[in-house]
């Protein structure tokens, strides 16, 4: 029951976030990327609502016994396929924000080099139905940490760094940087996360989950509310002048 819980919860700070998120995007003209984040947004509530239940779904409703029989009936394949259009998200939204165009084209460059290392390494490596891809999983989040220290040492360059807190960029470069740091190399010890192989490991492992995701999805939905704010002074001063 707590298993539930923890997802119930994650699903709920996802869905706040996604929600907050096209709230902003509706009332301003915001810039490309934004735009693109939540649509991102979206697409995780999607996938974690519909293909995170389905399994859950198939084993405790017979509405969904035609299932039984079928790869839904465990959803590793679906969050490895994922984990490829997640990661290539992140790198492609923090590419879009180097302002060097040679840099740019390098960025581009090494998310072509992630897609193919990774659809090869699920083709071939025997994992992609059984576990979640760890070489995806280090490579991926490797390229995530250098693109957003480029972030970082970019802003630190401009004029932005006076007002970094009010870029959402920014609460998206530690959201995402503080789950995949924290996350991803637990999945190197996937192989205990079963009950009947060490039911400790598997409430830890749940309870970090649950906690960074709070924490990720929190940062996204502060960074929307904080540009809001900062957008909504700026059209009150506006009319007032």
């Amino acid at each position: 029951m707590s298993d539930l819980l923890n997802l119930i919860v994650i699903n709920l700070f996802e869905l706040i976030a996604a929600i907050v998120g096209t709230i902003y995007i509706s009332k301003y003209r915001v810039e490309k990327p934004t735009r693109y984040f939540v649509s991102f947004l979206w697409f995780n509530v999607f996938v974690e609502i519909v293909f995170g239940w389905l399994p859950t779904f198939i084993e405790n409703f017979k509405f969904f016994s035609l299932l039984e029989d079928t790869i839904f009936v465990q959803n590793l394949w679906i969050y490895n396929i994922y984990d490829i259009i997640s990661f290539s998200f992140y790198l492609y939204y923090f590419t879009i924000l180097i302002e060097s165009e040679l840099s740019r084209k390098i960025a581009k460059g090494f998310i072509v080099v992630f897609l193919i290392c990774a659809i090869l390494n699920l083709s071939f490596s025997g994992v992609f139905f059984e576990t979640n891809s760890t070489f995806n999983a280090i490579f991926g989040t490797l390229l995530l940490v250098l693109y957003i220290i480029y972030f970082y040492f970019q802003m630190l360059q401009s004029e932005k760094i006076l007002e970094f807190y009010k870029s959402f960029p920014f609460y998206v470069s530690v959201g995402a940087l503080v789950f995949h740091l924290i996350v991803n190399p637990i999945f190197i010890y996937e192989q205990y996360y079963s009950h009947s192989v060490s039911s400790e490991f598997v409430r830890v492992f749940l309870t970090i989950l649950t906690i960074v995701n709070i924490f990720m999805y929190s940062c996204y939905t502060i960074g929307f509310l904080v540009c809001y704010k900062k957008n909504n002074s700026y059209k009150r001063s506006r009319s007032y002048s």
